[in-house]
């Protein structure tokens, strides 16, 4: 049995209470910010597909730069049992290739004495078929994981989405498969998502997300707002928590783009 620590169980209270103010700031903010927004006479804000924890199959419209930042309890001490937060940064570079195809390419910026550049990867996005009031809109994705640790760790996937407009709302559902390049080790991603305009500047977001891999299925839900600071800069900020395997604690994740 792992030994109990007084100062874990503190952090872990601590942490549960920081993830219940990040939810309600979550939850008011964009409250607050519709009764500015939505003034009689203002146009109705362009709903545009958003997702933070489902995997991205849609070709960007044009050159963003993207920087995020996921916090999230690491893996317990093996003598201690303490756990300590751990901080994942990555820097995104995106853009659209034509009016259906995109390339992204990403890679993790290492912390606490790790190196300076992991985990890269890449996507190629196709739009199969555009949405339209009407029309469920198609995509897919060809996507590279690399790793700096070993060839061995690389990953090659084929992802596959779908978005329906609905009104000022924008239903997203994707699936993601991959595979160690050098051995058959096949893992699934997929969720849905529900985007919502609700002013010129915020948009509110519903994810739900799984992961099944080695016989074993993951669940996960959360909640997110995106503000637009200026005209090519936004900021969204989420929240995910995991459903199945005993619950946990939430992840949390924030992303700056600029576009270009």
């Amino acid at each position: 049995m792992r030994p109990t620590h007084s100062c874990c169980s503190s952090r872990s209270r601590r942490y549960r209470r920081a993830a219940l103010l990040a939810l309600a700031a979550l939850a008011v903010a964009p409250l607050l910010a519709r009764s500015q927004e939505d003034a009689p006479g203002q146009e109705e804000p362009e709903l545009v597909a958003e997702a933070l924890f489902l995997c991205d199959t849609l070709p960007p419209g044009g050159r963003d730069l993207n920087l995020s930042l996921a916090l999230a309890e690491g893996e317990p001490d093996p003598v201690t049992g303490e756990t300590a937060l751990q901080a994942s940064p990555r820097v995104q570079l995106a853009m659209g290739l034509g009016e259906r195809v995109g390339l992204s390419a990403d890679v993790g910026l290492g912390t606490g004495g790790t190196v300076a550049l992991d985990t890269p990867g890449a996507s190629l996005k196709l739009l199969l078929r555009a949405p339209s009031a009407t029309r469920t809109g198609l995509s897919a994705s060809l996507d590279l994981f690399g790793s700096t640790h070993s060839l061995h760790e690389a990953e090659a996937g084929l992802g596959l989405g779908a978005i329906r407009a609905l009104g000022r709302m924008a239903l997203r559902a994707s699936a993601s498969v991959a595979s160690g390049v050098t051995s058959w080790s096949p893992h699934l991603h997929f969720g849905t998502s529900a985007a919502v305009a609700l002013g010129a500047r915020w948009r509110a977001l519903a994810e739900v997300v799984s992961e099944v891999a080695a016989g074993e299925v993951a669940v996960s839900a959360g909640p997110t707002v995106k503000v637009a600071l200026a005209e090519n800069s936004a900021l969204m900020a989420g929240a995910l928590f995991p459903l199945s395997q005993g619950g946990g604690l939430p992840v949390f994740t924030f992303q700056l783009t600029q576009s270009m």
